[in-house]
C-alpha cells in the first residue's frame, strides 16, 4: 500500500518543511498569533480559558500562511506589507477555527488534535456559542478591511461552509457515487476558504484580474487537494498521527473518495462495502475495521492519492502568472507540503 507521500507522476518527492515556509513571513505570523489570542470581543477569564483550549491545541495555521505568502507574492514591492493583510490572515483563521468548533458539535467529536473538544469538556451549547463568538470576531476583522469585494468573498465563504455541511448531512450513509457532488461539498467545507485567502490579498494589492483569478484557482485546487488528503488520512493514518479516531468519516456516514473508488469499481469489494454502510455496521468497531481493510486492500488508497496529486499539480500550474520570487516558490512548496502531509 502506498503512503500519502508516494506521489504519482513526478510530483515532488521531497518532504517540505513547513517551518521553512513560515520563516519567510515569521514576523507577520507572530502578529497573527497575537491577534488571535488577545484581540477578541470578550476577555473575561472563562472565555480566555476556552480560547486557549481552541488556539493552543495546535493547528499549523496553513490558511493564514497562504494569505501572507500570496499577499507577499503579489505586493507591488515585496518589502511593503499593510496591516490589512494581517487582519485578512487573522479573520481567515478565525473562520476556520469557528467552523471546527461547530463541526465537533455536529459530529459529536470528543477529541481534536489529541485534546478534548469544547463540547466534550463542557457541553454542546457552550461550544456553539464559542463558535459564534469566533465568527463574530471574524466579522469585525472583515469590517476593518473596508473592501466591499473582499467582504463579498468572505460572505460567500460563510454560505459555502453551511451549504457544504448541509449537503454532507443529506448524503449520510449514501452509497451512490456522485463525484460532482463530492467536489461541491469539498469546495464548500474547505476549498472555498483556501481560495478566499489566496486571492483576497491580491485584491488589496490592486493586482490585475488575471492575477487575482489565477490565485483564486490556486487556492481552490489546493483546498480540494487538502480535503482529499484529509479524507485519505481518515483511512490510512493512526489516531496518534491525526489526533482523532481512525474511520471517523465512515462512522458518521460520510462517504469520501477512498470509499467511492471502491463502490464504483463493482465486484465483491463494492458489494461488501455497500452492505457494511447500508446496514450501519460501520457504526461498530468491527464493521468499520472491515470496511477500512476493504478500502486499503482494494485500491481505494492508491486512486485517492492520484486524485489528490492531480489537484496539487493544478494548484502549482496556477502560479505561472506570478513573477519569480521566494514567496511564489513557497506557495508551490506549500502544495507539495499539503500533498505530503501525514496529519
Amino acid at each position: 500500500m502506498k503512503s500519502v507521500a508516494s506521489l504519482p507522476n513526478n510530483l515532488s518527492e521531497e518532504k517540505t518543511d513547513l517551518s521553512t515556509l513560515v520563516k519567510l513571513v515569521e514576523d507577520e505570523m507572530g502578529l497573527v498569533e497575537e491577534w488571535l489570542r488577545t484581540n477578541l470581543i470578550d476577555d473575561n477569564p472563562f472565555v480566555e480559558d476556552l480560547l486557549k483550549q481552541v488556539f493552543l491545541a495546535g493547528g499549523k495555521r496553513i490558511r493564514p500562511l497562504i494569505v501572507l505568502l500570496a499577499s507577499r507574492a503579489t505586493a507591488p514591492r515585496q518589502e511593503e506589507f499593510s496591516r490589512l493583510h494581517i487582519i485578512l490572515a487573522v479573520l481567515t483563521e478565525l473562520i476556520h477555527t469557528a467552523s471546527l468548533v461547530h463541526d465537533d458539535v455536529i459530529d459529536k467529536a470528543s477529541v481534536r488534535r489529541g485534546q478534548e473538544t469544547i463540547n466534550k469538556r463542557w457541553n454542546e451549547r457552550l461550544a456553539v456559542l464559542m463558535g459564534d463568538l469566533l465568527f463574530a470576531q471574524a466579522s469585525i476583522c472583515l469590517a476593518r478591511i473596508m473592501n466591499p469585494t473582499v467582504v463579498g468573498i468572505y460572505g460567500q465563504v460563510l454560505g459555502d461552509l453551511c451549504a457544504g455541511e448541509i449537503k454532507q448531512m443529506r448524503q449520510q450513509f449514501s452509497t451512490t457515487v456522485d463525484w460532482e457532488l463530492y467536489k461541491i461539498k469539498s469546495v464548500g467545507k474547505t476549498a472555498s476558504l483556501f481560495a478566499a485567502g489566496s486571492h483576497s490579498g491580491a485584491i488589496l494589492n490592486g493586482c490585475p484580474n488575471n492575477t487575482i483569478q489565477s490565485l483564486k484557482d490556486y487556492g481552490l485546487n489546493l483546498g480540494l487537494c487538502f480535503q482529499i488528503v484529509d479524507d485519505l488520512l481518515d483511512v490510512t493514518a493512526s489516531e496518534e498521527q491525526t489526533g482523532k479516531p481512525v474511520g471517523g468519516d465512515l462512522r458518521n456516514g460520510v462517504i469520501t473518495a477512498p470509499s467511492m473508488f471502491i463502490l464504483e469499481g463493482g465486484g465483491k469489494n463494492a458489494a461488501r462495502l455497500k452492505e457494511l454502510i447500508d446496514s450501519r455496521a460501520v457504526l461498530e468497531d468491527g464493521g468499520v475495521q472491515e470496511a477500512l481493510k476493504i478500502i486499503r486492500d482494494g485500491g481505494g488508497v492508491d486512486k485517492t492519492i492520484e486524485l489528490a496529486g492531480d489537484y496539487a499539480r493544478k494548484s502549482k500550474e496556477c502560479l505561472s502568472v506570478l513573477p519569480d520570487s521566494q514567496y511564489k516558490s513557497a506557495l508551490a512548496s506549500l502544495s507539495d507540503y499539503v500533498m505530503n502531509r501525514t496529519c
